[in-house]
């Protein structure tokens, strides 16, 4: 239960930690956030920066927190490319959710989930992100809807979410979730302007613009394949991703002399350790749908020595959603990983007990063996070798 409120307390932050509110009718002119600057504690400003501090107290010892130090000190580093000036401003905080956001609080705090570093494929898309929510931080977005919230009786609710217990349970955490992420939403007006900073910034440092289209592309191929008929709340804080898709063609259209890098190799080399328990997280969210989309598409641009991976967890996310003629898709998968690199030792175990399944036993003990042997400290040991020798007396 407290490993729960934790989680819950953990993506309130990243949905909510902005407070940036439901936006709908002009506002006054703002001027852009300064480096440095920090807004005097006795403004409205000052209030929600208050607020904001205390809840990244909390967010630094969050077990969902990401510390390893060389994926955030790339992170990091492309963050401070992103922001430039403000480098010193930011903290860059990687949370262990398996779903696709970013947010910035107005106070410095940026948080990226892991679900957006596995869709990501590149550095370019990852500072397109980066810069997209840089956007809504120097335009200083969030006071504005702030205030906007103060004014409306969705205030009280704000603060409902925010010290909300422990012990409200995953269906109550999920609902409030819901709401915050329904309060944390940006005009579409708002949301293009952020683009265009962060599509500026893709132009300035000389990145390639047509992979933040793929990317969005790709995420408008993971709504469209969603297993409900709304999104997950994360998508409720932007605008509805076929929007998002045009915007951002548009923006890439508008660079002048658009550059070709891609930092490819920079992003993988950081995000290859933590590739597959990203990929096992991806199918904790159960919604396998979408996990096929996904993962198919990742699948489908994965390095050479990687393909035996992606292959592998595009098998479980069938056999896990186990519709229709599901079972011998991923049957059919596991057979192909085994035969590519990069493949975990998982594959010859399910590859075998599909084997063991169809009593092609001398297969299915060659395969399990080579699972026993690709993974000594197996926890399931025990099952396997009983299997085992059911099958050589049977034999």
């Amino acid at each position: 239960m407290k490993l729960r409120g934790a989680l819950y307390r953990t993506i309130f932050l990243a949905l909510g930690i902005t407070l940036s509110i439901s936006q709908a009718n002009a506002q006054a002119l703002y001027e852009d956030a300064k480096p440095g600057d920090r807004p005097a504690a006795n403004t409205d400003e000052g209030e929600l920066w208050y607020i904001i501090d205390r809840q990244e107290e909390y967010l630094k010892k969050s077990p969902f927190l990401v510390r390893d130090p060389a994926l955030n000190n790339y992170v990091r580093g492309v963050a401070c490319k992103v922001a430039r000036d403000y480098c010193e401003d930011l903290r860059i905080y990687i949370l262990e959710v398996p779903f696709f956001n970013a947010s910035m609080a107005p106070n410095g705090v940026m948080i990226i989930w892991t679900g957006a570093l596995l869709r990501m494929q590149n550095e370019s898309d990852l500072a397109l992100i980066m810069g997209h929510e840089f956007g809504h931080y120097k335009k200083r977005h969030s006071i504005q809807q702030w205030r906007k919230l103060k004014k409306s009786s969705a205030f009280l609710g704000t603060f409902g979410i925010l010290t909300a217990g422990a012990g409200a349970g995953m269906a109550g955490m999920i609902a409030n979730i819901a709401g915050g992420a329904s309060m944390a939403k940006f005009g579409r007006d708002k949301e293009r302007e952020a683009d265009q900073i962060g599509m500026g910034i893709i132009g300035e440092q000389q990145y390639d613009p047509r992979s933040s289209v793929r990317l969005w592309e790709a995420m408008l191929r993971e709504e469209d394949a969603r297993d409900y008929g709304k999104p997950f709340p994360v998508f409720a804080s932007h605008p509805k991703t076929k929007e998002r898709v045009e915007d951002v063609r548009a923006a890439a259209a508008a660079i002048t002399n658009p550059g070709t890098e891609l930092g490819y190799e920079a992003y993988r080399k950081v995000t290859r350790p933590f590739l597959q328990s990203w990929l096992k997280n991806e199918l904790t969210r159960r919604m396998y749908n979408t996990s096929v989309q996904v993962i198919g598409d990742l699948r489908k641009t994965a390095a050479s020595n990687d393909t035996g991976m992606y292959t592998f967890y595009l098998g479980e996310a069938y056999r896990q959603r186990n519709k229709n003629d599901d079972r011998a898709q991923a049957i059919k998968l596991y057979a192909q990983a085994i035969t590519e690199p990069g493949a975990p030792a998982e594959a010859w175990r399910e590859n075998g007990l599909a084997l063991r399944d169809i009593k092609q036993f001398p297969e299915a003990i060659e395969n399990l063996q080579s699972y026993l042997a690709k993974s000594p400290g197996a926890q399931d040991r025990g099952f396997i070798e009983s299997y085992l020798k059911q099958m050589e007396t049977a034999q």
